[in-house]
């Protein structure tokens, strides 16, 4: 397991043909770039051929910057000890405030290439250390940040006014590295991950305007972020994160102490304090004053705990499934971070001591992996032998991370597919094939994930032997296979069928290119579940249904072996094909579901309210910001996950038809406000935003109507939703500006694109937008005051029953306070009886008249007389005709709460009320059943619920 960076003079005559061509290539290219002298400079150097053919960031960074990579090589650069010893000082003389935007964003991008330009050249030569490497990149890439924060705060002071502590002098903005950077041990081409903090609330003090002390560091981050993250003509400098924040995208960028205290203390999750373990404080007491202590206090409780924390371990076994998940979802081969035995499973390692035991030992609160385990094997908690070899493993993998990072300066950590680039990274890494360096990968990986199963993993749970492979394996007629498989199976007189069966599925293998991996996991894998199905009553039935399963994950091997090695997953697997249709039909549909079988207790109760929101945040945090089809298909796989496990815990009979309606309700509310926080972020960045708006008062509202509103969501309701904005002029303040009305207009488009668009997995909802003022051929979205206009002068009666079950759920405060103000100023105006019953009356015959699907065989359980509309007309022409004249009415949204409501003001009898409520849920069930076995709302006539013509009475007698 011993690993060295070899340290020797790279020449051009150490290189493959390939490579030599790929340097002659480049040469000429960036020949004609150069002056004379500086050519000579360069050809001075017996490396400067193999650094060509080595990276194509390396030949590009010096055709578009010759003067200053010439000027860097000329002072000794290249071998000098570290690269970034005087950084600071030079930032200093190289970047200020007064400089305008164009020419700040190419100066950053210049430091910042030109430096890691010598980097890379050093470390492809092999003459730094990793720990050089590694502090030379976290160095620099802290000394920029903070160097664009002062300068963005310099330009601000003079039209905002400072934040100021209370003895008069400059608040500081604290900035936590997080990740690799706060570990100082920051990758080539690494995002760097964020979190900013000030110390308390306030005011600036500007002459012509103040803002908050959060709305002025605000602008300080977005603005700093977007000077180094953007894209020109000279790349980017930095790709900024600052998804590890509180509630991610959808929380406020910058936290005040107090704020960060009560969430870490009410909200904070087991995967922040896994990410807190490497935070550290950018810049030393000069830039943050005496606050820099307080905030590690502050956060030290959270990420610390003073007794043995064991469930750290369950924890981080959880997070690890996750990412296994995604490697299998996302077919991530040759992923030597994430993959088994990666990079990953170094640091859970390490990670799992530092939560267990950081509380009590002081020497697990580094932030370097590399002292962590130093300090591991110090404590004896692991042998010296294993932290050493892990040790070894780390730098070997983080090595070769670099090494194929600086090759295109691409943030990858997969091995190589094109010759060219695996001939670099064999020349580089000393080897004399590919071959062998696979070989000498495998054995670092196998040995990392021999110990993380050690420390992290899962025990094995396999309860039974495995016997009968010849069932699967040999080649059986019918009859012997019948004669063989009655000797075990529960039900004999299964044994021909499920011996049809199984050769009928042996079979369709055949014609497809399963592959000698995944035809020896079958072999494996096949025994067990014919000996599993064997034990149940209808065997035949199981296996044929199964068989679905192993045809959709044949060709993806990862699946089938997580069956093959996991029991406890298989027997689950099983056990809901014999009880749970839907939820056996929607994981053959889509097999990356088997991972949920981990996590049992969602068989019995889907997950909380609260919980949708950080769920799903926290899948978000895995993947590019800017990777727009990732996110799309990360949240279509989000909702089906979720979907997956309400309909576990509904077919489990545990919860009541309003639970899971509420789940289904608020797990589309969680997802819909992160779709409005990326529709901002995306057109944000395109136009710049309305004056005085941001994501986090964006200035609009989403108004849910219908099932949404009422919260009675089911398995494939579509989302009924109007949109509603502040009344404002202008042009947004982005570097291409439009109007404030299309920004708008853009961001609802963007929305609905983001939710509606179909990708491989599917749409995410549809989105209904009729309900909006003048339906189809009205706007997007309305400002407040047209929106109000509209329902007091022109919208007809059936858009006030409309109204009835709409609420807000997402948005600006301000916004939904106006919202509920219209709506209840609606639904109390005065109505004439009989013209609001006319008005009913009218629109449900029309509705039964092109929807009703009654016949004389067969009744429609929603439109059908007495059905689920029946109900819902009701219960709205109650609201409507009695608010106004009961003024402490609750205006509820759902009709089982407004008919509770109308009893309770002794509008409707208890009699009355029990009879349309038990009516509403017994149709509901039944509606429910039929959508989630895929079947139209009709039952026979003979079926009819007796409640349907009560309420078929009920409506007779009150439209009378």
């Amino acid at each position: 397991m011993e690993f060295k960076i070899k340290s020797c003079v790279k020449t051009k005559e150490q290189l493959p043909d390939l490579l030599k061509k790929e340097y002659e290539n480049q040469y000429e290219r960036i020949k004609g770039r150069l002056t004379e002298q500086q050519l000579s400079l360069f050809d001075k150097r017996e490396d400067f051929p193999f650094v060509l053919a080595m990276s194509d960031f390396i030949a590009n960074t010096i055709f578009s910057y010759p003067n200053e990579c010439a000027l860097l090589v000329e002072n000794g650069a290249l071998d000098a000890i570290s690269v970034v010893t005087d950084l600071k000082e030079f930032t200093d003389e190289y970047l200020n405030e007064k400089l305008p935007e164009f020419e700040l964003k190419k100066r950053l991008r210049i430091v910042r290439r030109t430096r890691a330009m010598v980097i890379a050249w050093r470390e492809l030569c092999g003459y730094s250390k990793l720990e050089e490497v590694f502090s030379d990149l976290s160095y620099m890439a802290s000394t920029l940040v903070l160097k664009t924060l002062s300068i963005v705060r310099a330009q601000l002071v003079p039209v905002f006014g400072d934040a100021l502590c209370s003895d008069g002098t400059p608040m500081p903005l604290l900035t936590l590295g997080m990740g690799k950077l706060g570990g100082g041990e920051l990758n080539f081409s690494s995002d760097i991950d964020l979190i900013f903090a000030y110390p308390n609330e306030g005011e600036t003090q500007g002459k012509s305007r103040s803002l908050t002390h959060r709305e002025f560091f605000t602008r300080i981050v977005q603005r700093s972020a977007n000077l180094l993250s953007d894209k020109t003509v000279d790349t980017f400098a930095y790709r900024i994160d600052l998804r590890l924040r509180p509630f991610g995208d959808a929380g406020a960028m910058v936290n005040s102490f107090d704020a960060l205290q009560v969430y870490y203390e009410t909200q904070g999750r087991t995967w922040e304090r896994y990410a807190l373990v490497k935070a550290k404080l950018l810049g030393d007491e000069s830039v943050n004053g005496p606050y820099g202590e307080e905030l590690i206090n502050l956060l030290r409780p959270f990420v610390f705990r003073r007794y043995l924390d064991y469930g750290a371990v369950q924890s981080l076994r959880k997070l690890k499934h996750m990412i296994e998940s995604e490697v299998r979802r996302r077919n991530l081969k040759d992923n030597f971070k994430l993959g088994s035995g990666g990079i990953r499973e170094i640091e859970f390692i390490a990670q799992v001591f530092e939560l267990m035991r950081g509380g009590r030992f002081a020497e697990l609160r580094e932030r370097s992996l590399i002292k962590t385990l130093d300090a591991i094997s110090v404590l004896e908690l692991l042998p010296e032998e294993v932290t050493h070899n892990l040790k070894n493993a780390y730098a070997f993998l983080r090595h070769l991370e670099n090494v194929n990072q600086e090759f295109s300066d691409k943030q990858t950590q997969t091995l190589p597919d094109t010759q060219k680039d695996r001939l670099r990274l064999i020349t580089c890494l000393g080897y004399d094939s590919f071959e062998g360096f696979l070989t000498d990968l495998d054995k670092v990986m196998n040995y990392v994930h021999d110990e993380f199963k050690k420390v992290v993993a899962d025990e094995e749970h396999d309860n039974y032997s495995i016997a009968n492979f010849e069932i699967w394996e040999a080649e059986n007629s019918v009859d012997d296979l019948e004669g063989k498989l009655k000797e075990f199976i529960k039900n004999k007189d299964e044994a021909k069928d499920l011996a049809n069966n199984i050769l009928s599925l042996k079979q369709n293998l055949t014609r497809m290119p399963v592959g000698p991996v995944g035809r020896e996991t079958l072999l494996e894998l096949m025994p067990k579940v014919i000996t599993l199905i064997g034990k149940e009553e209808g065997s035949a039935d199981l296996f044929k249904r199964i068989s679905g399963l192993i045809e959709q994950i044949a060709l993806r091997t990862p699946y089938m072996q997580l069956l093959r090695d996991n029991n406890e997953v298989l027997e689950r697997f099983i056990e809901l094909l014999k009880e749970n249709h839907f939820a056996s039909e929607l994981i053959t549909a889509h097999p990356i579901l088997l991972d949920e079988l981990f996590i049992p207790q969602y068989f019995t109760a889907p997950p909380s309210v609260n919980e949708y929101s950080a769920m799903l945040q926290e899948r978000l945090l895995r993947i590019e910001k800017d990777d727009l089809e990732a996110i799309m298909e990360e949240l279509r796989l989000f909702k089906k996950i979720m979907v997956f496990r309400i309909a576990l815990s509904d077919k489990a009979g545990k919860l009541p038809l309003m639970k899971i309606s509420d789940a289904l309700t608020f797990l589309a509310q969680a997802i819909v406000k992160q779709l409005l926080s990326l529709a901002w972020s995306q057109t944000a960045a395109k136009y710049g935003e309305p004056e005085g708006q941001s994501i986090d008062d964006p200035g609009l509202a989403i108004i849910g109507y219908g099932k949404l509103g009422g919260i009675e969501l089911g398995y494939k309701s579509d989302l009924d939703m109007v949109f509603i904005r502040k009344q404002c002029e202008g042009m947004t303040n982005g570097e291409r500006p439009v109007s404030v009305d299309l920004f708008y207009q853009r961001l609802v488009q963007r929305l609905l694109h983001l939710s509606t668009t179909k990708t491989i997995g599917g749409i995410l909802y549809d989105l209904d937008m009729r309900l909006r003022p003048d339906g189809d051929t009205g706007l997007l979205i309305s400002d407040v005051q047209s929106f109000e206009q509209y329902q007091l002068s022109r919208a007809w009666t059936w858009e006030h029953q409309a109204l009835v079950r709409a609420r807000p759920i997402a948005g600006s405060l301000n916004i939904i306070n106006e919202f509920e103000r219209i709506r209840t100023e609606i639904l109390r105006s005065k109505r004439d009886d009989t013209k609001l019953k006319e008005d009913v009356v009218q629109m449900r015959e029309k509705m039964r008249a092109h929807l009703d699907r009654t016949s004389d065989t067969l009744y429609d359980i929603k439109q059908g007389p007495g059905g689920m509309i029946d109900v819902e007309f009701i219960s709205q022409y109650l609201l409507l005709r009695y608010a106004p004249v009961n003024e402490d009415m609750i205006l509820w949204t759902d009709n089982v709460r407004i008919l509770e409501e109308c009893a309770r003001l002794s509008i409707i009898s208890e009699e009355l009320k029990v009879t349309l409520i038990n009516a509403y849920i017994d149709i509901r069930k039944i509606y429910h059943e039929l959508s989630l076995a895929d079947l139209p709302r009709l039952v026979s006539m003979q079926n009819r619920l007796e409640a349907t013509y009560k309420v078929e009475q009920i409506w007779k007698e009150m439209f009378s």
